[in-house]
């Protein structure tokens, strides 16, 4: 059985990596840096599991496959991009779509699965990815218009062949004409996706599996009954692919130090049009501006792109003004959770460090030593004199979030 090197990723701006990996080097962790992505790393030195690590709690860090790292960055969206992920729990492609098309742009992330989308939105909010929005559908009855996604990621349910050095007995599990309805599933999913795909655009078919009917039989289908071209997708650097159909890769999982992993880049014929929107959304509950939500919380969103904020059922969610824009109206989805409201209070999440000012003032709180940081994570606190009831803290120049404030005292709190 091969052995697969550890990988991970950072979720920080490129300006903030030395700070996170302070953050990891203060606690013992030793890594390289994997040509493959500007973020990726290696490790080389684990003192204790990298997900107990406090660079992981607070969500500056994704354990991942680099393999699993390459079909986001293969379909490779600009800043300000708008992207459909087909099937995106847990929501590791999701998470590096979002840092790729940056805060203008925008994610719909759906995931068939309540367990799973539960999963999905659960890590998408820890990683701070505000402009992704969640829904629940089968692929195949997506109400989107078609036409009108200029990209699409479809990381398809597979036999997971490419992971047995960690699913040992999927290749057991999904042997002989045991894959007969996957490949059947995957078939209608790339049927959707060609029809939703915008002239013009792009998209991403991938599996973790090295199974030819798969991979490559799926591929001739497109082509061949789905009118989909194949484009060219350059190899990464750090890995070893076996041979496939032209425009395809196939990472040689044993040779690579990582999972099998196929892709392939699809393009439709013909010119991108402009969308013609059928309905505007409508949203339940209340809405609350963004000046209205500064007004209760004290926390500062001019930072952000155009938005504002709903309330339902006494949740308060992020709005992106391009989503509200985008997204037709039938579609049901969900937007970014911050927190929640108790009569005319609006209580906001502590641990969202996207409202955490990115340059500490001598108001905030800024933290040297880890243990420190493992002291208050632990339920201790911290002399402090100030009149507000919370404190944005800092390790070095890097946001964490808010502790709160109980007297001449300052503790953490992500309840």
């Amino acid at each position: 059985m091969k052995k697969t090197a550890r990988s991970f990723r950072l979720v920080c701006a490129q300006n903030q990596t030395a700070d996170v990996e302070a953050l990891l080097h203060a606690e013992g962790f030793r890594f390289e840096p994997h040509p493959c992505f500007a973020l990726a790393r290696t490790l080389t030195a684990e003192p204790m599991p990298l997900g107990r690590s406090v660079a992981a709690r607070f969500g500056y860090i994704y354990i991942q496959d680099k393999s699993s790292m390459l079909p986001p960055l293969a379909l490779a969206p600009k800043p300000g991009d708008k992207v459909l992920d087909f099937c995106a729990s847990p929501g590791s492609k999701t998470g590096i779509l979002s840092q790729l098309v940056g805060p203008t742009g925008l994610v719909l992330a759906n995931e068939p699965s309540p367990d799973r989308l539960a999963t999905l939105r659960v890590n998408m909010r820890h990683l701070g990815c505000f402009n992704v929005g969640t829904c629940k559908y089968e692929g195949q009855s997506l109400p989107l218009e078609n036409d009108s996604w200029p990209l699409i990621l479809l990381d398809a349910p597979c036999s997971g062949w490419g992971t047995v050095d960690k699913n040992p007995k999927a290749a057991q599990m999904w042997a002989g004409e045991k894959t007969a309805p996957l490949e059947s599933l995957q078939r209608e999913l790339l049927a959707k996706a060609a029809d939703l795909l915008a002239p013009g655009g792009r998209l991403l078919y991938s599996t973790c599996t090295t199974n030819v009917r798969e991979n490559e039989e799926q591929v001739r289908f497109a082509m061949e009954s789905l009118g989909l071209v194949p484009e060219p997708l350059t190899e990464f650097a750090g890995f070893t692919f076996d041979p496939s159909l032209p425009g395809c890769l196939l990472v040689n999982g044993e040779d690579s130090q990582a999972q099998g992993f196929f892709l392939a880049a699809l393009g439709k014929p013909g010119r991108e049009a402009l969308s013609k929107r059928t309905s505007k959304a409508e949203f339940p509950g209340e809405r609350v501006s963004r000046e209205e939500f500064s007004a209760r919380t004290a926390l500062d969103t001019s930072w952000l792109p155009e938005h504002c904020f709903l309330n339902v059922g006494g949740r308060i969610y992020l709005i992106l003004e391009q989503a509200a824009t985008e997204l037709p109206g039938e579609l049901r989805w969900q937007g970014f959770a911050v927190g929640k409201s108790a009569k005319d209070s609006i209580l906001a999440d502590a641990t969202l460090r996207m409202f955490v000012p990115p340059v500490p003032d001598d108001k905030s709180l800024v933290l040297e030593r880890v243990q420190t940081i493992r002291e208050l994570l632990s339920g201790q606190s911290l002399p402090w004199t100030g009149g507000k009831k919370r404190l944005a803290f800092y390790f070095r120049g890097l946001p964490l979030g808010f502790l709160t404030i109980k007297g001449n005292r300052c503790l953490w709190s992500d309840r």
